[in-house]
């Protein structure tokens, strides 16, 4: 049971669990985080600005918490809710993050998994999930993540960011180009969500040039594939892709990188691999320029809180006309075929033998 958990496909199962619980809280406190400062007056308590931006500040710093809580849950059930939020936290507090928000989940569920399955008196087997785990649970959460864990993880982490701080503007736009193109690969699949914790564990260790580069990564596929359908390859498709290349428009600007899946799902040998290469390049042009970005997600509303607002707009359009040309070269003209449209004949003749 318990060697079943770190075989490679029940912890990524597990690991994107936890994701698809924190994505939610991510995209939530970013919107309150950009209108806040869209509105303005932050520093006046009373405003709308001012509490918007506590309420995303505070969504923020709960997002490992979820993290950990979304992975125990999904090893253990809702017993492992409670001690998920206490690691996560705490590996927030001793600069652990993201890794430790990840141990955090992992660890909450094998206890909680462990304590639910021994055999105990059904008398007190029914206060486990109320009492045993949370005691249990809660103390091997301190202790580890305070003690034995947390240390060394949180100089991992420090080291990762030194790093990154420290390389050049090529090594910059290619590690942009790989998670930019990891965004665009599968437009919010399991390699998307891979490059967005990247980005996530550098967030939560207040490096945010990653954060503008996923931004733009993640808006540029609908976006450039509209374009292609909208201006450089009209002769090139159909009313059915003149309608969904409105509503890609939409999502592009509200960061719905699948606005971009109907049509990779008709055409995906042409469709990916230019998504790729210009949210790739998008992606590359925000860490080589320095752009920052202050959220992992709001769309068009993370425009105005960027340290470098024209540039990081111009990244945007430069990856979303990458994607526009390169595919309008190689899509083939749109074929009409005559035998396609033959007439339907409704008058069904029934001859009823009596």
């Amino acid at each position: 049971m318990y060697r079943d958990i770190f075989r490679i496909k029940n912890l990524k199962k597990h690991f994107l669990s936890g994701l698809s619980f924190m994505i939610p809280v991510i995209i939530m406190s970013g919107f309150c985080t950009a209108i806040g400062r869209i509105i303005g007056h932050t520093t006046v308590k009373g405003t709308i600005g001012y509490y918007l931006l506590n309420a995303g500040n505070g969504g923020f710093s709960i997002m490992i918490a979820i993290l950990a809580a979304g992975i125990g849950y999904s090893i253990a059930g809702k017993a492992a809710i409670a001690p998920g939020i206490m690691g996560g936290w705490l590996s927030v507090q001793v600069n652990a993050s993201f890794l430790g928000g990840i141990f955090a989940g992992l660890l909450a569920g094998i206890v909680t998994l462990w304590l639910v399955h021994l055999p105990l008196p059904k008398t007190v087997k029914s206060i486990v999930p109320l009492v045993i785990v949370p005691l249990v649970g809660g103390i091997l959460e301190v202790l580890m993540i305070e003690y034995i864990v947390g240390p060394p993880l949180a100089a991992i982490t420090a080291s990762a960011v030194k790093f990154f701080m420290g390389m050049n503007h090529a090594s910059k736009f290619l590690l942009g180009f790989m998670l930019g193109g990891m965004t665009g690969f599968d437009m919010g699949g399991p390699v998307n969500k891979i490059s967005f914790a990247i980005v996530t564990a550098f967030a939560t260790s207040g490096v945010w040039g990653p954060a503008a580069g996923k931004n733009v990564a993640a808006m540029c596929p609908p976006l450039g594939v509209a374009l292609s359908v909208l201006v450089f390859g009209r002769n090139k498709y159909d009313e059915a892709d003149r309608q969904n290349a409105w509503a890609a428009i939409v999502m592009s600007m509200c960061q719905v990188t699948e606005g971009t899946l109907p049509f990779a799902f008709k055409d995906p040998l042409r469709v990916v691999p230019c998504v790729v290469l210009g949210s790739g390049t998008a992606d590359g042009l925000m860490l080589s320029w320095g752009v920052t970005v202050p959220l992992l997600s709001g769309g068009i509303f993370t425009i105005p809180v960027a340290n470098k607002p024209l540039l990081y707009l111009g990244g945007l359009l430069i990856g979303a006309l990458i994607t526009a040309i390169t595919l309008s070269i190689i899509k083939p003209k749109l074929k009409k075929n005559a035998n396609q449209e033959e007439e339907v004949n409704d008058d069904l003749d029934i001859n009823i033998d009596m």
